[in-house]
């Protein structure tokens, strides 16, 4: 399955609402891999296609609801019931992810602030245990985002597409994954944290302005080794609109995953 832009930032943490596009495994092939592009054609390419995603907007609020189903790396399996909302305003517009309580976690609420031109900020809600009154909202800093929301693989910058606001960006090659022709973005962090991304390389296919698709995405750690995968997995029709119905993050180093199911009948 690919997902479409919007669709992967209003439910992962995100932009605008696409129709959801789903697309056949890749085929093996015998051809060899295509060449990289040439540095600055790279960074140019970069350039123009980090600010059309990043120009997109929602001009609508929506609401939807959604379960995390977390599996560790022993099979131990638990739920986690999340609302998601996408609030515009007429200065810029929120992401808002509230997560219930659950056995083992207390709730968590977390607000993203998308505004063009500016970084992200990102505000935290949650109580020091199940039961207790929340803190109050807390605002983050840029080494905070880097940890799970509501214990999931979810990190807080996966929710709000932190690598696209890296400086550093640029289109490695041009590649067929999952029978689309994708740029294959690599985003290399500005000043990596110990426990955070080094760099995100996502596969994003352009079919016309207006259909973005993300593919699949990859990130890596300081070391430079494979930390974790997203792929949609799933989408449905819905009032004659394509929607994302199932996504999935893994942690290929700790060997758990997260898979997050959309209720598209709404909240």
């Amino acid at each position: 399955m690919s997902l479409p832009l919007a669709d992967f930032r209003y439910h992962v943490g995100l932009l605008l609402l696409f129709s959801a596009l789903a697309c056949p495994a890749q085929p093996k092939s015998d051809l060899a891999p295509p060449p990289p592009l040439d540095p600055v054609e790279g960074q140019r390419q970069a350039r123009a296609l980090v600010a059309h995603l990043l120009e997109q907007r929602p001009e609508l609020p929506v609401t939807n609801s959604g379960t995390f189903k977390i599996r560790d790396k022993e099979g131990n399996q638990r739920e986690v019931s999340v609302q998601f909302e996408v609030l515009p305003t007429p200065t810029n517009w929120l992401n808002v992810y509230d997560a219930a309580t659950s056995a083992r976690l207390p709730g968590a609420k977390l607000a993203i602030i998308h505004s063009d031109e500016q970084p992200n900020q990102y505000s935290l809600s949650e109580p020091e245990r199940p039961g207790a009154p929340s803190a109050g909202p807390r605002k983050l800093a840029s080494n905070e985002v880097m940890a799970p929301f509501a214990g999931s693989d979810f990190w807080m910058a996966d929710l709000g597409l932190e690598f696209l606001h890296w400086p550093q960006q640029r289109v490695l090659r041009k590649q067929m994954r999952k029978g689309l022709f994708c740029d294959v973005l690599q985003s290399t962090a500005p000043q990596p944290f110990p426990a955070g991304y080094s760099r995100v390389v996502s596969w994003i296919a352009i079919n016309r302005p207006e259909d973005i698709v993300i593919v699949h995405a990859e990130a890596f750690d300081l070391q430079n080794q494979l930390l974790k995968e997203f792929d949609p997995k799933k989408v449905e029709k819905v009032n004659g609109i394509w929607q994302l119905e199932e996504m999935e993050i893994r942690n290929r180093q700790t060997g758990s995953r997260t898979r997050v199911d959309f209720n598209l009948d709404g909240p």
